[in-house]
C-alpha cells in the first residue's frame, strides 16, 4: 500500500520551457567568459537545463574557477516572470496519501518558483535542497532516507515522482523506492524507471 509520494518540481511539475529571456545569463557569462572550449561549454550549458549547477559540476568536472563565478550567480538569480507548470498539478491535491515535494537548487530560485506556480497546498511538506553552500547539501539519498526513518515507512510504501535518472530517480532506487518517471517534452526515456507517465493524472491508477 502507497503511503506517500514524493515529488520532484523541475521537469515534474514546472515546465521548465517557461522559463524564457536573459534571466539565466549572470549564470552562463563566467562559462562563457572562460577558457573551456567551445564544445565543453555547449555540453555544459545543455546539462543545466535538466540537472542542477551542481551535478552537472560534478557530472561533467567543470573546473573550480569556472564553477563558483557561475555558483555565486546563481545564488541572487531571479525567476523571470511568467513560469507556468504543465497544466496537471491540480491531480496531486486529491491524491490519497502524503504528498512531499523535495527540490535540489539554490533557496531563493527555487522558493520563488514555488511561489510563482502557486503550488504550497498541494503538499504537506516543502524541502529545499540548498545548493548555496555546498558543505549544506544533503542530498536526495539522504532527504529520502531521513523521510522514510522520521514516518516509519518501507520503501515499498513510498513512490518518487521526476524526471532525473541521475538525481531523484537514482536516489529512490538505491533505498527501493518504486520510480515514476515524468516523460514531460525533452526527457529522455529511462528505462529503469518503475513506471512512466505523461500527466500526473495517471499516478491515481499507480496508488489503487
Amino acid at each position: 500500500m502507497i503511503k506517500a509520494i514524493i515529488f520532484d518540481l523541475d521537469l515534474c511539475i514546472l515546465n521548465t520551457h517557461t522559463l524564457t529571456g536573459d534571466f539565466f545569463k549572470p549564470v552562463l557569462d563566467p562559462l562563457y567568459q572562460s577558457d573551456l572550449s567551445d564544445d565543453f561549454k555547449k555540453q555544459i550549458n545543455d546539462l543545466l537545463w535538466t540537472t542542477s549547477l551542481d551535478d552537472t559540476v560534478e557530472i561533467l568536472s567543470v573546473p573550480e574557477h569556472v564553477a563558483e563565478p557561475m555558483r555565486n550567480a546563481y545564488r541572487n538569480l531571479e525567476v523571470p516572470k511568467g513560469i507556468k507548470s504543465y497544466g496537471d498539478e491540480h491531480h496531486i491535491k486529491t491524491l490519497p496519501v502524503i504528498k512531499i515535494l523535495v527540490t535540489s537548487g539554490y533557496k531563493k530560485f527555487q522558493s520563488q518558483k514555488i511561489a510563482m506556480l502557486g503550488i504550497e497546498n498541494l503538499f504537506e511538506e516543502i524541502i529545499i535542497d540548498e545548493l548555496d553552500y555546498r558543505s549544506k547539501r544533503k542530498g536526495k539519498l539522504n532527504i529520502f532516507s531521513e523521510l522514510l526513518a522520521q514516518h516509519q515507512w518501507q520503501p515499498s510504501e513510498v513512490l518518487v515522482v521526476g524526471d532525473n535518472p541521475m538525481s531523484e530517480l537514482k536516489a529512490a532506487r538505491t533505498l527501493g523506492i518504486k520510480t515514476v518517471q515524468t516523460l514531460r517534452p525533452i526527457v529522455e526515456h529511462w528505462n529503469e524507471a518503475d513506471y512512466h507517465v505523461k500527466s500526473l493524472d495517471e499516478l491515481a491508477t499507480l496508488i489503487e
